[in-house]
């Protein structure tokens, strides 16, 4: 066994070495104590500035509260005080009001009752307008159905029906059947409705002719005697009507057959049309001669002299009684401005009338130029220009109706386009 050697000794740079060491450490546990004591009176003093804090707030919060509350019981009894110091004041404004809405009402009682009945005669002219259109519709819907049933009646088939019931009478006369009476009153009586629209649709045929024959003798006693034919009117445009007039029915009588696909009646269309224009235009003079130029200057200069009258009269009883007399006056000028605004639409539709009249003779024209290629475009335009008169009357028959009384006259039927 080697033997020990003991340690050197240790050299005074180590001693003093492990004795910093030590120093060191023993600093670190003294640090280490010093910052807990620190941390806990920290602590403690946070919690005891947290506490005189809360203590603070809310007591500045309840004195803030107690404060708020004082100013909106003073606030409110301010308010009060400027309500009941006020509500005298708008007690008297609102009869004020009220009194000025009631003096209103009973100024501008008469305009508005003027105004309700000019309302409600407006919509009676209304409805009456519509109750004859609907009329006239319903008359020519049951015009149209008796015709196709007379068209479709047979002569031949009504007389086979007949026979066929003379037959069954004959056989119930001399035969023990005698129930056969019945179906022979049922054959005679289809038989009696078939022959009888046969015979209406040649009186219609008849009563269609006569017009046209006698358009056509009326032609020729033209062209012998023209001196002979008295105009209805001076005024030209009926010649101008007259003229178109004419020349559109000698081109439709004229024309190829699309022309008669298109217009079945030209005789009694065109001179529709003609009366048509000349009633417009008869009117229209009717109208403007109830309210002469000379007329409206001699009222005018009356209203200037009578308000001048009103202007420097002083009696308070004469002035009123002018002024009544001042608005009976402006009311029969504006009655009279009615009469010529009406004047003006019926010579506004005659002249969109007779453009159109223009235009279907145009369109006559074409269709007669056409060749076989451009035919049917130029039917289907006839039948446009066809459909446009038809609106055309239609607007004619409202502007008439529109001119007259509730009662005047009797409202006539439309004009066959077709």
């Amino acid at each position: 066994m080697a033997p020990t050697h003991p340690p050197p000794p240790d050299s005074p740079l180590q001693k003093h070495l492990r004795r910093m060491m030590e120093a060191l450490a023993e600093g670190h546990k003294h640090h280490a104590r010093w910052m807990e004591q620190w941390e806990r009176y920290e602590a403690r003093e946070r919690e005891r500035w947290a506490r005189a804090s809360r203590r603070d707030w809310e007591a500045k919060a309840e004195q803030r509260a107690r404060d708020w509350e004082e100013k909106a019981e003073r606030q409110a009894r301010d308010f009060e005080a400027w309500a009941e110091q006020r509500a005298g004041d708008v007690e008297r404004w609102v009869q004020h009001q009220a009194h000025g809405v009631e003096q209103w009402a009973r100024r501008n009682a008469p305009k508005v009752e003027k105004w309700a009945d000019r309302v409600e005669r407006k919509q009676r002219r209304k409805e009456l307008r519509r109750e004859r259109r609907e009329a006239r519709r319903e008359r020519e819907r049951v015009r149209k159905e008796r015709l196709r049933e007379a068209a479709r009646a047979n002569p031949f088939q009504g007389w086979v029906f007949a026979m066929a019931a003379l037959v069954m009478l004959g056989m119930a006369v001399f035969s023990p059947h005698w129930w056969l009476i019945f179906v022979a009153l049922g054959l005679g009586s289809s038989a009696a409705g078939i022959l009888g629209r046969a015979r209406e649709r040649e009186r219609a045929w008849l009563e269609a002719s006569a017009p046209r024959e006698a358009l056509e003798s009326g032609e020729g006693s033209r062209h012998e005697a023209p001196h002979e034919v008295p105009r209805e009117a001076e005024d030209p445009r009926g010649a101008r009507v007259d003229a178109l007039c004419d020349k559109l029915l000698a081109e439709l009588r004229a024309g190829p057959a699309i022309l008669r696909d298109v217009v079945h009646q030209p005789e009694q269309t065109v001179e529709g049309l003609r009366k048509s224009c000349h009633e417009l235009a008869r009117r229209e003079r009717e109208l403007r001669a109830l309210s002469p130029p000379e007329e409206e200057r001699r009222l005018e200069e009356e209203r200037a002299r009578l308000s001048a009258r009103v202007a420097s009269e002083g009696d308070a009883v004469v002035k009123e009684r002018l002024e009544n007399a001042l608005r009976l006056l402006d009311e029969q000028r504006r009655q009279r401005a009615e009469l010529a605004t009406s004047a003006s639409r019926l010579e506004a539709e005659h002249m969109r009338l007779y453009y159109t009249l223009e235009s279907l003779y145009t369109q006559v024209l074409r269709v007669r130029s056409a060749d076989a290629a451009n035919v049917d475009v130029a039917g289907a335009g006839l039948r446009q220009s066809v459909e446009q008169l038809g609106l055309e009357m239609e607007a004619v028959a409202s502007a008439v109706e529109e001119v007259n009384s509730d009662g005047a006259g009797p409202s006539r039927s439309r004009v066959p386009t077709r």
